[in-house]
């Protein structure tokens, strides 16, 4: 093995390290929030993830020349903020409107006052029709994908399982990331055919076939067995059929983030996260996976 070889397996190996003593200590913070079997500490940390990955966003947008940035950065942040505490207080069963309109309301809202922000700056400053359009797909990447995370918290209408909702969360997030994880570990041990190079040079065939499908089914049909009673809306066909369902749209999700990075010329979404990067790159594949279970649930089940 070449010299150059042997420091870059090195190398991954030393980012997987890091990224597993975070993942172990985000994994303990979750499982404190279902100790309390507390909702509203589940809901606080989404709010907080999707504001935080908000913040992201527009650092990686690399346009803080944009007059207006620093006044739309700010709306964007006050919207999300209000979005998800109101989509928390919706979904809990305190507040009663129609569903949609929730969203309709937002969505119109920041585009609205994204377009008033921008009133007062000169439009011929450079990167202003990027500050428009980016913030705009920010709120509904971000902000709006997440708040599916919300949604299956409080799945449940009942009050006396309500708290079951939290179960749910925790099956989504183990095979959205032993997908990631597995597809990681096989890729880095035997993977030789690149998935989609010019996007994720890292990706491999042989690690979507055999750690991200595989880990995927497997991770969430043992969490299943576990904590069944818990999760009344699903069954074991549907719990292995999820799996496979689910594990493609992570890996979409993280591709997704990839080509967000790769065309704003940037390695990470942050450095909060040791071995992970920022916010967003601990939740883009989850992003893609939680609206597809809600609906699941919410629908099919």
């Amino acid at each position: 093995m070449a010299e150059s070889d042997k420091i870059e397996k090195k190398s991954r190996w030393s980012v997987f390290l890091s990224r597993a003593i975070t993942t172990v200590v985000l994994w303990l913070l979750i499982a404190l929030a279902v100790y309390f079997e507390k909702s509203i500490i589940f809901s606080s940390i989404i709010i907080i993830l999707g504001v935080l990955g908000i913040h992201e966003f527009f650092n990686m947008l690399g346009i803080k020349e944009a007059a207006a940035f620093s006044s739309v950065k700010f709306m964007a942040l006050l919207l999300s903020f209000f979005y998800l505490v109101l989509v928390t207080v919706f979904y809990s069963g305190s507040w009663n409107i129609e569903e949609l309109a929730l969203d309709a309301i937002f969505m119109a809202l920041f585009v609205i006052s994204t377009t008033t922000i921008l009133l007062f700056y000169s439009v011929d400053v450079p990167r202003t029709k990027d500050l428009f359009f980016g913030s705009i797909f920010g709120f509904l990447y971000i902000t709006v994908l997440i708040s599916f995370l919300i949604r299956i918290l409080y799945i449940e209408s009942d009050p006396v399982k309500q708290n079951h909702g939290a179960y749910y969360i925790i099956f989504l997030l183990i095979v959205t990331k032993f997908s990631d994880m597995g597809a990681y570990i096989v890729g880095t041990l035997i993977g030789k055919n690149k998935m989609i190079p010019h996007i994720s040079p890292g990706k491999t065939w042989e690690g979507f076939l055999f750690g991200c499908l595989t880990f995927a089914v497997g991770g969430g049909a043992i969490f299943f067995a576990i904590f069944q009673e818990k999760m009344i809306r699903l069954g074991w066909i549907e719990v292995l059929l999820l799996g496979l369902i689910l594990a493609p749209l992570a890996a979409i999700g993280d591709l997704a983030e990839s080509i967000l990075k790769r065309s704003l010329k940037t390695k990470d979404s942050g450095n909060a996260l040791p071995g992970i990067g920022g916010v967003l790159d601990l939740v883009d594949s989850v992003l893609f996976t939680a609206p597809a279970f809600y609906f699941y649930l919410k629908i099919v089940s």
